[in-house]
């Protein structure tokens, strides 16, 4: 028999506590939960194939314009540390008594979804506020009780089934009104939890993943394995992401079917299934659509998730009247235009075989590799890179167009039409000899390709995280889960003459720049890098947004400083960057 232990509460003196009596914790996992902890390995391939998805935060938090359940100024259980701002308790948990959003509709919601090229819909059924976005039967606090008073997870799934769009519920499991959710009586919350879940998995049809929320709970807080043998049975081939709790026995302390890096794109990743989760505007529900991402930049971060190897999941927050806010609507109509015309280099496709690079990314499926050529070119529009282990038999233009492929020993280069240059993304289509995704993975950015910068200066900063030594010895954020860029530069608010000073220390060589800002606040809309010549600032490029992933291509170029000075900010923001890199390729 396996052995399972019940943990006792037990209050420290440091005021910390142990798990609560009616928390299950096994000391290894019991056989008939085994089969059922990860989905079977081909189940998350119509996944893996979408690699595009809409993510949806809904609910009456709308109401008050502040983040979901964040914005609640009350507890906080599983949160780790209680709210000290936000709509005070009362009203927050009231607002559902006034959401009305007489303009919703399903069906344009879902045609907006199938529009936009993406695969899959994600929506937030229950967030950790405990607010069911669906005719929960065991609780009153739904939305069926509002003056609205209909079903809408309902609705969105008739209409999801109804368009072909594959259905995943968001579902928190930590709850912050239930009086009994990780208290003593959590075996209490536990049974309203799973009977739930049993219901979004019992009478929305064909649910294809569940989109957990666990913050920084541990899995015996929820009984974990059973949760997961109820759903994979009651939905055979669910996908489930890592957030079901931590801690895991032995072999099964790797959490999910797939990872969550979330406001962020994770590293090349291609042996493991992974998600961005990322929003347009400043927050992941309706704060009254602030600081929209441009199209460009959601489209490039696509891009740089496909090839990464993984997915992007676009949020958006519906409005209180239940549209949806127009420049992120337009936001998703664009794209959709764009994969109508290009999504042979997205659906179906891995990462790779180069991993990202300051030039752009690539992936590839059967014999053909895509290379989502990305970077801005001050001088000849060409990259040169590694050559392929295989024989290229043919190299175009997706679309067509004019491209040019000159090998020479171990580098290739590849030379776009100067006046057919696009100027978010050139995609190059290779055709090589076998298949492509036998090829291994090429590293394009050799050790000590990235040049050093020795010092920092700015027209101004903040302080603490805000300041310029943020910036220094930045390289790209690990793959992880959650948000992990603490730390940007930002100007103080009465600079008028906005810019940043990089020092080398020494004369170097580049020909290329990269450069990131701050998720929320991508408000840079016009900007001038210029490099020092022997005293004399000189204009390398002069560009329009920057957002997360910018990439100049410039002549090779040899100086000891760079300046960026920036010249219109959208939104009324000073801006901000995250990151500054330069390399020579």
């Amino acid at each position: 028999m396996m052995k399972r232990t019940i943990l006792l509460v037990a209050c420290l003196a440091t005021g910390l506590a142990q798990a609560n009596p009616s928390d299950v914790k096994y000391d290894e996992m019991p056989e008939e939960y085994k089969p059922t902890i990860y989905a079977e390995p081909d189940a998350i391939d119509w996944m893996m194939e979408a690699r595009y998805g809409v993510f949806m935060h809904w609910g009456p938090y709308c109401l008050a314009k502040v983040p979901a359940s964040w914005g609640r100024n009350g507890p906080r259980p599983g949160a780790g540390k209680q709210a000290n701002s936000g709509v005070p308790e009362e009203e927050y948990n009231n607002l559902y008594k006034t959401f009305n959003p007489v303009d919703f509709d399903a069906d344009e919601w879902i045609r907006m979804v199938k529009d936009t090229g993406a695969k899959y819909f994600i929506f937030t059924t229950k967030h950790h506020d405990g607010f069911c976005m669906f005719d929960a039967k065991n609780t009153e606090y739904k939305i069926t009780n509002t003056p609205f008073g209909r079903d809408v997870a309902k609705e969105l799934a008739g209409a999801c089934h109804k368009y072909g769009i594959k259905i995943v519920w968001y579902y928190s499991q930590p709850d912050w009104v239930h009086p009994d959710c990780l208290t003593d009586n959590n075996d209490r919350y536990r049974k309203y939890m799973f009977e739930q879940l049993e219901q979004l998995l019992t009478e929305y049809g064909p649910i294809a993943g569940l989109f957990f929320d666990g913050l920084g709970t541990k899995y015996y807080q929820w009984d974990t394995p059973r949760m997961l043998k109820m759903c994979r049975t009651l939905q055979p081939g669910i996908v489930i992401n890592r957030r079901w709790g931590g801690g895991m026995p032995g072999e099964f302390s790797v959490n999910g079917d797939y990872d969550n890096p979330e406001q962020e794109i994770g590293h090349f990743e291609i042996n493991r299934p992974w998600e961005t989760n990322l929003t347009m505007s400043e927050a992941w529900s309706w704060t009254g659509g602030k600081r929209v991402k441009t199209y460009q930049t959601c489209l490039r971060l696509l891009i740089q998730c496909i090839g990464s190897g993984g997915n992007l999941a676009l949020n958006t927050g519906p409005t209180p009247e239940g549209t949806i806010n127009s420049p992120e609507k337009e936001n998703y109509r664009f794209i959709g235009e764009w994969m109508r015309k290009n999504s042979e280099s997205v659906y179906g496709t891995t990462g790779g075989p180069y991993k990202p690079a300051p030039w752009g990314v690539t992936c590839r499926k059967d014999n053909k590799i895509y290379l989502h050529i990305l970077p801005k070119f001050s001088g000849k529009p060409e990259i040169t890179i590694p050559a392929l282990p295989v024989k290229v038999t043919s190299c175009e233009v997706l679309g067509g167009g004019k491209v040019e492929l000159e090998q020479s020993g171990n580098t290739m280069t590849i030379k776009l039409d100067p006046a057919n240059v696009d100027p978010i993304d050139n995609i190059v289509v290779l055709t090589v000899e076998g298949r492509a995704t036998n090829i291994p993975v090429i590293e394009p950015v050799p050790d000590g390709a990235r040049v050093e910068i020795a010092s920092a200066t700015a027209s101004s900063a903040q302080t603490g995280r805000n300041s310029v030594e943020t910036l220094m010895g930045r390289a790209q954020g690990n793959f992880v889960e959650g948000k992990k860029h603490k730390g940007w530069w930002s100007a103080q608010g009465n600079d008028k003459d906005l810019w940043l000073e990089f020092d080398f220390g020494k004369q170097a060589e580049f020909n290329y720049i990269t450069m990131a800002e701050q998720i929320r606040n991508c408000s840079t809309r016009k900007f001038v890098i210029e490099y020092d010549a022997n005293g004399e600032w000189k204009s390398l490029f002069e560009g329009g947004q920057i957002g997360m992933d910018f990439s100049l291509k410039a002549p090779k170029t040899t100086t000891s400083k760079l300046r960026i000075r920036f010249l219109e900010n959208a939104f009324g923001q000073k801006p901000n960057l995250l990151k500054l890199e330069a390399f020579r390729l």
